[in-house]
């Protein structure tokens, strides 16, 4: 099989398709809502949680309680507690 230039076509309509169906999606059913799922998804599948997701949900997506990353629940150092202060 050889990748043809219909085929990059073709490969393009379909993530570009994709990425306007979840424009639609986010604008449509709300900031609030898609993190809502997104945390669900985090907590059912046990995912890690990064710093840059935590402040998306909570400054962004305006969740109240977000889960936390495990080195906002535990900092060590000073430096990661006075992160962790300057963040909640």
């Amino acid at each position: 099989m050889e990748f043809t230039i219909e085929m990059a076509q073709q490969v393009i309509l379909y993530i570009a398709t994709y990425l306007l169906g979840m424009a639609f999606a986010g604008s449509f059913l709300g900031r609030r809502w898609m993190g809502t799922v997104d945390v669900f998804l985090h907590r059912t599948f046990k995912l890690d949680v990064t710093i840059g997701k935590y402040l998306y949900w909570k400054h962004f997506c305006c969740i109240s309680n977000p889960p936390k990353p495990k080195n906002l629940v535990r900092p060590t150092g000073i430096a990661s507690m006075l992160f962790t202060r300057l963040i909640d």
